[in-house]
């Protein structure tokens, strides 16, 4: 047992779990979105970020085409593709891909994780991962404005 359950006085177990991608989160007028259309692990901030960039995306794709079944296609369009990959992505090349290199190297036995794997070595990893996952802080700070500050759009389109 890792030392840092050792020394705890209560432990509490909360299940994780993520899906499989489905091929779209449109049907009709309907849309997917958040964790109903991509439930993933909350590592790395990845499923409250994902749903708020869900957001951000079906709105401006409903100030684009109104409020209709065109915009939820072009928000699927946009997202499902690139939210499944790092769905995948992150059950391997995530955070608990970093898991997966500790528990290789020592079984999850360690007195101090820097032993294990130098601190370098894992910001280069997570680095990587927030690359390629979109939230490193110059890939997000670099992201233009896609919703006009003030738009509406009324519910008749």
């Amino acid at each position: 047992m890792p030392t840092l359950l050792r020394g705890a006085e209560t432990a509490f177990e909360n299940r994780m779990i993520d899906r499989d991608p489905i091929p779209t989160w449109q049907d009709g007028n309907v849309a997917l979105l958040g964790d109903a259309a991509h439930a993933m692990y909350p590592a790395g901030s990845n499923d409250a970020t994902q749903a708020t960039v869900d957001g951000r995306v079906l709105a401006a794709k409903i100030l684009e085409h109104g409020v209709n079944a065109e915009a939820l296609a072009a928000y699927d369009q946009e997202l499902c593709g690139p939210v499944s990959e790092l769905v995948l992505r992150n059950r391997r090349a995530g955070p608990f891909g970093l898991l997966n290199i500790v528990d290789e190297r020592c079984g999850g036995m360690f007195d101090s994780i820097d032993g294990v794997i130098p601190q370098a070595e894992h910001a280069a990893f997570m680095a990587g991962y927030k690359a390629a996952a979109g939230f490193a802080v110059e890939t997000l700070n670099a992201v233009p404005t896609i919703i006009e500050k003030g738009l509406r759009v009324s519910a008749s389109g």
